[in-house]
C-alpha cells in the first residue's frame, strides 16, 4: 500500500506542478475576481518595491537576498521568455500565459543535472527563519523525492541538516479522512502540526499561503505554496515560484478573497471526484474569504 500511495503521490504532484470542502463556501455574493495585476521581478523598480515589503514584514536579509539571486538565475537562463518586460501589469483574466515549452526546453539545455526550485522550496527558503518547528518528523516525506532532487542537485546549498528536517516535516502528507468536507481536513492539519510544533510567529506581518489536496488514499499534501506579505498602502503581495521551471511571480491583491479566486482558479479545475476540492491554508487557520471556483461547473459558489 505503501509503494501505491507513494506513486499516486508523485503522479499528483507532477501533474499539479506542470499545471502547477466545504458545501457551504463563504462570501458567495461578493464579485469574483476577473483581473490580475503582476509581475515576473524582471526589472529593478519591481525588485526595489517587492525587496522593500519583505523587509517591513520582517523576512530576513539573507532569505531576501537568496531569493532575488535565484530570480535573476531562472530569467537569464529561460532569457525572460515570455516574462513581463517592465514593473508590473494588469491582465483581464487570472492565467498569465506562458510559453512554457520554451522555458523547459532553454532550463534543461543549460542544467542537465538541477531541475531547478518550486513552491516549496522557494516558500521555504523565505520562510525558514520564521516558521518554528519543535518536533519534527520526516515519517510521512517520502512523496517529496522531486524537491529532494532539486536540492541535492543545487549550485548552492539552500538548506542545512536542521532545516532540511524541517522542511521534509512542514510538507509531509497527513493521514485524513475520505470525507469532502473541509472541515475535518483542516482539523487533521491542525491536529498534525500541533504535534510537530510546527507554529508561525509574526503571522501578522507575512504568512504562508498553502493549497492542500486530497488524494483518495486519505492523505492531504500541500500541491501548491506562496508566501503572503502586505504592502505599505494596504495591499497584498503573494509571492510564488509557478513549478520547477516555471516563472517566479509576484501578484497584487486587495483582499484574500482575491487571493482565493486566483488560486481556487488554478486548482480547483476537477469534476466528479471522490475526494474534497482544494482548499487553502493561511498559516495553520483556513483563509478567509475562502470559496470554490465559480469557474468550476461543480462550484456550489454560481
Amino acid at each position: 500500500m505503501k509503494k501505491s500511495l507513494n506513486i499516486l503521490l508523485i503522479t499528483l504532484f507532477f501533474l499539479i506542478s506542470l499545471t502547477a470542502c466545504s458545501k457551504q463556501p463563504v462570501n458567495k455574493k461578493e464579485e469574483y475576481k476577473k483581473t490580475l495585476t503582476y509581475s515576473n521581478l524582471t526589472d529593478s523598480l519591481s525588485q526595489d518595491e517587492v525587496r522593500k515589503a519583505m523587509k517591513l514584514a520582517g523576512i530576513t536579509n539573507e532569505s531576501i537576498d537568496s531569493f532575488f539571486e535565484d530570480v535573476n538565475s531562472f530569467n537569464s537562463t529561460i532569457e525572460e521568455k515570455s516574462l513581463v518586460e517592465d514593473g508590473f501589469i494588469t491582465i483581464d483574466s487570472l492565467e498569465p500565459e506562458y510559453d512554457l515549452p520554451a522555458m523547459q526546453e532553454m532550463w534543461d539545455s543549460k542544467n542537465l543535472e538541477f531541475m531547478g526550485y518550486n513552491c516549496r522550496i522557494t516558500s521555504y527558503d523565505l520562510m525558514k527563519d520564521s516558521i518554528s518547528i519543535g518536533k519534527p518528523d520526516t515519517k510521512n516525506s517520502s512523496w517529496l523525492i522531486f524537491d529532494e532532487d532539486a536540492l541535492e542537485n543545487s549550485p548552492k546549498k539552500l538548506f542545512n541538516e536542521d532545516q532540511l528536517e524541517e522542511f521534509k516535516t512542514l510538507y509531509s502528507f497527513i493521514p485524513t479522512e475520505n470525507t469532502k468536507d473541509i472541515s475535518v481536513h483542516v482539523k487533521n492539519i491542525k491536529e498534525d502540526w500541533k504535534s510537530k510544533e510546527i507554529k508561525f510567529p509574526n503571522k501578522d506581518k507575512k504568512s504562508i499561503i498553502s493549497v492542500f489536496f486530497h488524494d483518495e488514499e486519505g492523505y492531504l499534501f500541500i500541491g501548491h505554496m506562496g508566501v503572503l506579505i502586505p504592502t505599505e498602502d494596504g495591499k497584498l503581495l503573494f509571492i510564488e515560484k509557478l513549478s520547477f521551471q516555471a516563472p517566479y511571480q509576484v501578484v497584487k491583491f486587495d483582499n484574500r478573497t482575491d487571493l482565493n479566486d486566483y488560486l481556487m482558479n488554478q486548482y480547483d479545475v476537477s469534476w466528479d471526484q471522490p475526494t474534497a476540492k482544494p482548499f487553502i491554508m493561511e498559516n495553520d487557520e483556513l483563509l478567509e474569504g475562502y470559496r470554490e471556483n465559480p469557474n468550476n461547473s461543480e462550484s456550489d459558489s454560481k
